[in-house]
């Protein structure tokens, strides 16, 4: 009789434990990391060698684009008991998948090395793009699932 009352314990300690803010924001960390690692290493082996870091320029821009719809979805389309996916998906993946400090350290390196151009470039394309990204992922949300009701 005792043996279901302990692995129903179990059960609600294993779902609270993978509910926990910390785990959600680490897990989704860790597979942003990864994905900015590939997703970088991929866009820079077809485009790259331009000198300018396309890499981290697309992995900025998708990012954006992934945190504009997460953002929209979560917070005026599923009910509060669904928050938690913004700490998963917005807060971990995307704040492990996008490069602003890699975006600030290549650009400083553009610079030092005599690339005035292209560090403005990066700067004013990252931002621009970025911010574009997030028109899309408005667009899209909306489009596919009309706008919040008001």
């Amino acid at each position: 009789m005792g043996q279901p009352l302990r692995g129903k314990r179990v059960t609600e300690l294993v779902i609270a434990l993978l509910n926990h803010p910390v785990v959600l924001v680490g897990a989704g960390g860790a597979v942003g990391s990864l994905l900015r690692y590939y997703i970088g290493r991929w866009v820079d082996a077809r485009v790259g060698g331009t000198g300018f870091p396309w890499g981290t320029f697309a992995v900025n821009v998708s990012g954006s684009f992934v945190l504009g719809v997460t953002a929209l979805l979560v917070t005026e389309r599923l009910p509060p008991e669904y928050r938690s996916a913004y700490l998963l998906i917005g807060t971990g993946l995307c704040g492990g998948y996008t490069t602003f400090s890699t975006f600030e350290w290549e650009t400083f390196q553009l610079v030092r090395d005599g690339s005035l151009w292209l560090a403005l470039a990066n700067v004013a394309g990252s931002v621009a793009f970025g911010f574009l990204g997030i028109l899309l992922a408005v667009l899209a949300v909306y489009g596919l699932f009309g706008r919040p009701p008001t």
